[in-house]
């Protein structure tokens, strides 16, 4: 009985863990785009991380927020990168990308992801993996209307 106990509790603790890790990374993320928002007069999204203006990747490592109304974009590459900002121009095109995998009399996609053509010849492709093919979908819906295309 006290193993049962026990191990309830540790993966209790662990979870919750997880989730203060979490969203410690979502408050250090904001701050980024509040302090851009403060030093250049952007209006990139603050108060929350599944805003319909930030696209991440699925560990909400790779970020790029987007500021329709000065059309900038900010992306961060990670926990101590502090962002950079760029025009909306910065992008050329993008696309999502899949692999198709069929079994069991169903088809799965796998491996989707967004490629970025820029304009930096240092970056000039930018890989960004997401959650599915439906979070894929609806953010190419939105690339289109924020970007113009």
């Amino acid at each position: 009985m006290f193993n049962i106990i026990s191990i309830i509790l540790t993966i209790v603790a662990l979870i919750a863990w997880a989730i203060h890790r979490q969203q410690k990374r979502h408050k250090a993320l904001l701050a980024k785009f509040r302090e851009h928002n403060q030093r250049l007069g952007t209006s990139f999204p603050e108060t929350s991380v599944d805003s319909e203006l930030i696209l991440s990747d699925k560990n909400k490592k790779f970020v790029i927020a987007f500021d329709p109304q000065t059309q900038k974009i900010c992306m961060v590459s990670g926990a101590k990168d502090p962002g950079e900002v760029f025009e909306f121009s910065y992008i050329r095109r993008w696309q999502l990308k899949w692999t198709e995998k069929s079994g069991n009399n169903s088809l799965s996609f796998e491996n989707v992801h967004f490629d970025f053509s820029t304009n930096d010849l240092k970056r000039p492709l930018i890989r960004i993996p997401v959650v599915g093919k439906g979070y894929g979908d609806t953010w190419n819906s939105r690339l289109g209307i924020l970007l113009g295309a």
